[in-house]
């Protein structure tokens, strides 16, 4: 069967359905637990302790039945948690999505400045485009326009009045155009998080092949 594989600390981890439709956690070639999931349903598989770190294997199954992704979730020592995602299975969506990242790793991070930059720079000026070139020509004809006065009430008019010494608290500012501000920051952000991808992964090669950690009783 397709298997989600992970080798972490020098074990080889495995997470595949049987014919019946059961989950089942491999550790080295043997299936250690099992359990049953429905749609969009999950379980946890719960792991021995590393090193006096909590250890457990997350499967999650999609809207089609399939198991859509499998992670390792390891926590203690009053640190965050750490998530490791196993491999998907050859064939599969997923596996070639992990493919690509895999062969370009440096690449496939860098999708957080591109896509930043088009949602900052791009997004606004596509809806406008779409509104001013399609919305004309679209018949509203069949929209219910009931003729209907309404009362004039001011039911709100107190608003301004109560909260006015807002403006005069600002007052002082400077009338600056930033709105390249949030072009810079959502830059920062994403080359930010493009780095801390980079350094997540080299952390899953290192643990891959790093052998177990000296256990509490030694």
């Amino acid at each position: 069967m397709p298997s989600w594989t992970l080798r972490d600390h020098g074990r080889d981890l495995a997470v595949h359905e049987d014919a019946e439709g059961r989950v089942r956690l491999g550790l080295d070639g043997v299936d250690v637990d099992e359990a049953v999931l429905g749609r969009l349903g999950e379980h946890e598989f719960e792991l021995d302790r590393l090193a006096g770190r909590h250890q457990k294997v997350k499967a999650e199954r999609g809207v089609r039945g399939g198991i859509t992704r499998v992670s390792l979730i390891e926590s203690g020592n009053g640190e965050l948690p750490v998530t490791v995602p196993f491999v998907p299975p050859d064939g599969s969506r997923p596996r070639r999505l992990y493919d690509l990242r895999e062969a370009h790793p440096y690449a496939y991070a860098t999708r957080h400045v591109a896509t930043s930059a088009a949602g900052l720079l791009g997004l606004g000026a596509l809806v406008s485009a779409f509104l001013s070139r399609f919305a004309p020509r679209l018949d509203w004809s069949w929209v219910p326009n009931p003729d209907i006065e309404l009362p004039d009430w001011n039911l709100f008019g107190w608003v301004p009045d109560l909260f006015g010494w807002v403006r005069d608290l600002f007052a002082w500012w400077p009338d600056w155009d930033l709105g390249w501000l949030k072009v810079v920051l959502g830059l920062l952000v994403a080359v930010s998080l493009t780095v801390s991808e980079i350094q997540r992964r080299k952390r899953i090669r290192q643990r891959a092949e790093a052998p177990p950690p000296p256990s509490d009783d030694s």
